[in-house]
C-alpha cells in the first residue's frame, strides 16, 4: 500500500478533447449571456486565466487575487455583474463538459490496492465541478494548485507532493496528459503515463504494471 497512483484532472477525467472545444463552448456560453456583441473568437481571445498582475490565478486562493481576476476578465469582455453571479454562471456552464465516469471509476477502484491522489492545476472555482466529477473525498491525497501557491510543470510543486506523499518516488505513477507535466515528473524519478480520458486501456495497462 506504499505506492501511489497520481491523476490529473483536465484531460485525464474532463475532456480536453479537439483543442478544448467543449470547455471554450462553455465560456463563451458564459460570456454572452452577458455580451452577445461578442464574438465566440473575440470571448477566447478576450479570455485570461492571469490577472492583472501577470500571474496565474491557479497559483493563488486569495480573495483579492480572485477579485482581481475576476474584474479583468469583465474589463476584457465589456461586462458588469457582481462576483458571485460571476461565479455561479462560471459553474454552471463548465459543469456541461463532458468528463470521463469510466475513468473516475477506474481510479476509485483502485483505493484496495494502493494510495490514490490527485494533482491539478486549477482556479478556486473549478473547485466544485472536480469535486463532482471526483468526489475528492474518495481520495487519500488532493493537492490542486491554487491551493498549494503553485502550478505545474514547476518543479517545486513535484518536491511538495513527494515530501508529503514520504514515499521514494519511483513509488508514484502520475497519469497526465500534458507532456511539459510528463517530463518534470520524469526528472523527479517518477513513473509515468502520458493519456488522455479517452485511453483507458493505456492507464489500466500502466497502472497493473506499476503495481505488480
Amino acid at each position: 500500500m506504499n505506492k501511489v497512483v497520481i491523476f490529473d484532472w483536465g484531460g485525464v477525467v474532463e475532456s480536453h478533447e479537439n483543442e478544448l472545444k467543449d470547455l471554450n463552448d462553455a465560456r463563451i456560453r458564459m460570456i454572452k449571456k452577458y455580451n452577445n456583441n461578442l464574438s465566440g473568437k473575440e470571448i477566447l481571445q478576450r479570455w485570461t486565466d492571469k490577472t492583472s498582475k501577470g500571474f496565474p490565478i491557479g497559483e493563488s486562493n486569495k480573495n483579492e487575487d480572485i477579485e482581481d481576476w475576476v474584474n479583468l476578465i469583465q474589463k476584457n469582455m465589456n461586462i458588469t455583474i457582481p462576483i458571485d453571479e460571476f461565479k455561479s454562471s462560471y459553474e454552471e456552464e463548465l459543469s456541461s463538459v463532458k468528463y470521463y465516469k469510466d475513468v473516475v471509476e477506474y481510479a476509485h477502484s483502485l483505493k484496495n490496492r494502493c494510495k490514490i491522489a490527485i494533482l491539478s492545476n486549477l482556479i478556486p472555482f473549478d473547485k466544485k465541478r472536480i469535486d463532482d466529477q471526483y468526489n475528492l473525498n474518495k481520495f487519500d491525497y488532493v493537492y490542486l494548485s491554487f491551493e498549494i501557491g503553485m502550478r505545474k510543470p514547476n518543479i517545486e510543486i513535484y518536491k511538495y507532493v513527494l515530501k508529503d506523499l514520504n514515499v521514494l518516488p519511483n513509488y508514484i505513477l502520475f497519469i497526465d496528459d500534458d507532456t511539459n507535466n510528463i517530463m518534470m515528473a520524469k526528472k523527479c524519478g517518477w513513473n509515468t503515463c502520458q493519456a488522455c480520458g479517452y485511453e483507458l486501456d493505456k492507464i489500466k495497462h500502466y497502472v497493473e504494471e506499476f503495481l505488480k
